[in-house]
């Protein structure tokens, strides 16, 4: 399996390349063309980087929110910083609408949904990287007819496939962490996603008579909260925290589970906690 390392090393190998084409042949581009180019990576730049830090980081959703508009921001600058003060000032504030975007994509996003929305993203970023590639290259070749490895297309389409690949056994990984999840039983331990207006899993085996230790993450933008009904049990979290404590069931039998903020109950924000031997 490819290691998100790997992948993140394959995106900054992607993005140097057309921010190095941008520099290499910036007498050849058009300020235009600098500010399409600026506005574009700074905003897939923080559009990616918020939607994955807040999948894999749901705990700390200010500190990657300001992350991803920090680094769409400097990408967008950076790519900008050749052509023109515009580009510059474009790059900057579509990189930092991209890392606000991206955040709450992430957090809106229920963990079953995880897997396509990496693919999603994958395919995305890849694609614009691309329709950037040719916007570069149709640019340059109007005014130049010379040819060298940085414009040949064969190593671009050799890391675009890298890229996709790897995303594509990232994600077959990822599908099997978050299977596991599904089942939610490590140890008598339980992890649940509260999101509007869903828990995922909605459906949840432990065991009776042992220490249950049960976390509500809140991946959602507003407050969520976990009680069990019939027992003196209740978790309550605000979006990007989370909350843990534990419970012994007693007996084998079934528990629901609801949201008890007004109106989460109703619109559906129910579970079942199924209480058997394993």
């Amino acid at each position: 399996m490819l290691k998100p390392l790997v992948l993140i090393i394959i995106f900054i190998l992607l993005l140097i390349w057309l921010i190095s084409l941008s520099y290499f042949f910036k007498e050849k581009l058009s300020n235009m063309i600098g500010m399409v180019v600026s506005m574009t990576l700074g905003m897939i730049t923080g559009l990616s980087i918020g939607t994955f830090s807040a999948i894999f980081f749901p705990n700390f959703f200010f500190e990657m929110t300001v992350l991803s508009m920090l680094v769409g921001g400097i990408i967008g600058v950076v790519t900008g910083f050749p052509h023109s003060l515009i580009a510059i000032i474009d790059g900057l504030l579509s990189g930092v609408m991209g890392g606000m975007m991206g955040t709450m994509l992430g957090v809106m996003i229920s963990p079953e949904h995880y897997n396509q929305i990496l693919n999603i993203m994958s395919l995305w970023t890849v694609g614009i990287f691309f329709l950037i590639y040719l916007l570069l290259i149709y640019e340059i070749n109007m005014v130049t007819n010379k040819k060298s490895l940085t414009l040949h297309p064969l190593p671009y389409f050799t890391l675009v496939c890298s890229f996709i690949l790897g995303f594509h056994y990232f994600t077959i990984e990822f599908n099997d962490r978050t299977n596991h999840h599904a089942n939610h039983v490590y140890n008598q331990e339980v992890i649940v996603a509260a999101n509007e207006y869903q828990f995922g899993p909605d459906q949840v085996q432990v065991s009776p008579g042992e220490e249950v230790t049960l976390t509500l993450v809140n991946n959602g933008i507003e407050q969520h909260d976990f009680e069990i009904k019939g027992l003196d049990f209740h978790l309550h979290a605000m979006p990007g925290t989370s909350e843990s404590k534990s419970i012994v069931f007693p007996k084998s039998g079934s528990y629901e589970v609801i949201c008890t903020i007004q109106g989460h109950e109703s619109a559906g924000m129910t579970a079942t906690i199924i209480v058997t031997e394993l």
